[in-house]
């Protein structure tokens, strides 16, 4: 513990003979946390809840004073009620993720690292029988006799309150986790988790928490679900819909909430013996299922604040304490240090001010006000400090940027990049303040880092500056065409630019908008050909640019056909029909000399290369079919023959 009055405890434990030693009175109960990676000294039971639950849920209770398979001791894992192959109390000991919420089986919390967990349930459910008796598990069907119940299951820990002063605290800290299948209940008959603190004279309320989805008339609430931490599962539940509508649905209803820490005050049970109990219980219809994990701290000496306690001047740390249930939070700081704007609740960031000095916290709800405080002592040296610009950047690809770095606090620097760089990468701070910049001109988008350290601080400053590239922008306009007088030519220009472009084509004539992607051209009989180049441009001036060339043929909207053609030649290697003035092709047909069709196309720009099911034929004559209409909706029909040559 570390508090202002610690003095006056120690005072108080020298003038009271025949106390326990401090050691005994502050420490945790053997195996609290699973340490053992066993149940011992846990008692432990399943059960199941069809007439609700509570203490007559309860079917199968493990001893704690027995060995496997009657007791807890030495025991790491039991099955569900009346289900032999499914575990529904594991403890947990490796790290692993749990599969509907991705949060890690074994917490650390606010800097604090749980080594162990104990997880309660499974997703298996039970359902109504069409016969035999209520109680009786299994998959069954939805529409039976009456409600079978969930499973239940559940720990507890006698706990012998080790007498002691009651100015001296002894609190027990938790953190659980839950993953919760939502079900159309009220919401007490919901899966639930909770935590049962109880003493010979009853349940301790304040102390023995219920932690469930919040309904509102029989349905979710799921915006109070996600206030208090909920969050829907990308996995669908393992289980089909027990509603006889669902038709067998596995549903998107599985709700998650990751580790919160939670502490309890068992100062005024000195010398007493309480019960300390977590369960984790399906819906009292049975239909849909809760697990949940549980780990404990090891330490039980009070009110644990995290935080390092030897800090830098203008450094930023964070603070916090486990939460209370329903608890009201009040912090306080050194003068000059600054709590920043929304921190708020257990956990608050603070800005480390040019003196050491204590931080307070305070966490008061209608069971006790705990009390918690960390003297916080200052390197001989300042955070460092810098200014930087431009924080991020976006330039062209091939283009270069200015990084530029006022240092405000600090003694030496360094630069370190993956990309180009032009400029000092590291060197001492002559006077202050100093300034260091460089031009860098990356090839891809590239994080450029300046670390700063400051004499007798052993925190380095990284400020990151984010230079993103625009990838090379390349244009497509199409190939070169050919069109005849007056034929409208449709154009269509696209990029690769991940942003928004401006077209703009050069020469702006004979287009019906050169400041568009599709202009549409128009030529009369003074035009024999025009080249255009097309650039797109970006809004961070990034560009790209192509050409293409339109040939104006002085003649009639037209079809022409080669009389022959050499597949596999890098010249005249496609019969296929030239279309002048043609707006669309109904079709383009081959045949041999037999009359079997060979080709087949409707696209203007494609032919035939000569090869039947991947074969290059031999020297023969065909024949060929077409018909097409031009942009006046002129129909033109022809057939002809060819010669293949090889």
């Amino acid at each position: 513990m570390t508090r202002p009055g610690m003095h006056l405890w120690f005072w108080v434990l020298t003038t009271l003979p025949a106390l326990p030693s401090f050691e005994q009175i502050q420490s945790c109960p053997i195996n609290i946390n699973f340490s053992s990676g066993t149940l011992t000294h846990w008692q432990a039971y399943t059960g199941n809840n069809k007439d609700g639950n509570g203490p007559d849920a309860i079917k199968l209770v493990y001893d704690s004073n027995a060995s496997t398979p009657f007791g807890t001791i030495g025991a790491s894992t039991l099955p569900e009620y009346n289900l032999p192959g499914v575990s529904g109390v594991r403890v947990i000991t490796a790290q692993a993720a749990d599969p509907f919420g991705g949060f890690p089986m074994i917490p650390t919390i606010n800097g604090y690292a749980y080594h162990y967990a104990i997880l309660l349930g499974s997703t298996s459910v039970s359902r109504r029988q069409p016969n035999g008796p209520n109680d009786q598990p299994g998959a069954g069907t939805p529409s039976g006799i009456g409600p079978l119940g969930g499973y239940i299951r559940g720990i507890t820990y006698q706990v012998n309150v080790p007498p002691g002063p009651s100015t001296l605290p002894y609190t027990m800290t938790y953190a659980y986790a839950m993953v919760l299948e939502n079900g159309a209940h009220a919401s007490l008959d919901q899966p639930m988790a909770r935590a049962i603190v109880s003493t010979p004279a009853g349940v301790i309320t304040c102390a023995s928490p219920e932690y469930f989805l919040p309904t509102n008339g029989g349905g979710l609430d799921s915006a109070t679900a996600r206030a208090n931490g909920f969050a829907p599962s990308s996995l669908p539940t393992p289980n089909p819909s027990p509603d006889p509508q669902g038709n067998g649905q596995h549903l998107q209803d599985v709700w998650t909430k990751g580790w919160t820490e939670v502490t309890f005050d068992l100062t005024p049970y000195r010398g007493q013996q309480v019960s300390l109990t977590f369960e984790a219980d399906n819906c009292v219809p049975g239909g849909h299922f809760a697990y949940a994990y549980f780990a404990l701290r090891d330490v039980c000496a009070g009110l644990q604040m995290s935080g390092d306690t030897l800090a830098c001047a203008n450094n930023v740390g964070k603070y916090s304490i486990p939460s209370l249930d329903s608890a009201s939070y009040a912090w306080s700081v050194p003068n000059g240090w600054i709590i920043s704007p929304g921190s708020s609740g257990n956990a608050i960031d603070v800005t480390v001010g040019p003196q050491p000095g204590w931080i307070v916290a305070q966490a008061h709800n209608s069971c006790t006000t705990l009390i918690d405080s960390l003297f916080v002592h200052l390197y001989k040296g300042a955070m460092p400090q810098a200014q930087i610009t431009p924080r991020d950047t976006t330039v062209c690809y091939g283009a270069s940027a200015p990084l530029q770095a006022l240092i405000t606090t600090g003694t030496e620097y360094k630069w370190t990049n993956l990309g180009s760089f032009r400029g000092g990468r590291e060197g001492a701070v002559a006077t202050l303040p100093f300034s260091t910049g460089a031009v860098v001109t990356p090839q891809q988008t590239t994080d450029y880092i300046l670390n700063i350290r400051n004499e007798d601080c052993p925190i380095a400053l990284s400020d990151t500056f984010t230079v993103v590239v625009v990838p090379p922008i390349q244009v497509n306009v199409g190939n070169d065409t050919l069109v005849v007088v007056d034929e409208p030519l449709q154009f269509k220009a696209t990029s690769t630019d991940p942003y928004k472009d401006v077209y703009q084509w050069s020469p702006p004539v004979y287009l019906s908008d050169p400041g568009i992607p599709n202009p549409i051209g128009l030529y009369g009989s003074e035009m024999y050909s025009i080249t255009y180049q097309v650039t797109a441009t970006d809004s961070f001036g990034c560009y790209g640019t192509t050409n293409v060339k339109v040939t104006i043929a002085h003649t009639l909207p037209d079809i022409f056909v080669p009389n022959a053609f050499t597949p596999g030649t890098n010249s005249n290697s496609l019969f296929r029909p030239v279309c002048i003035g043609i707006s669309s092709l109904d079709y383009f047909r081959v045949y041999n000399r037999w009359g079997q069709l060979v080709f087949s196309t409707s696209q203007i720009g494609q032919g035939w290369d000569g090869r039947i099911q991947g074969r290059l034929q031999e020297s023969n004559a065909y024949l060929w079919l077409l018909r097409g209409t031009d942009y006046t909706g002129r129909i033109i029909s022809k057939k002809g023959t060819m010669i293949l040559v090889r």
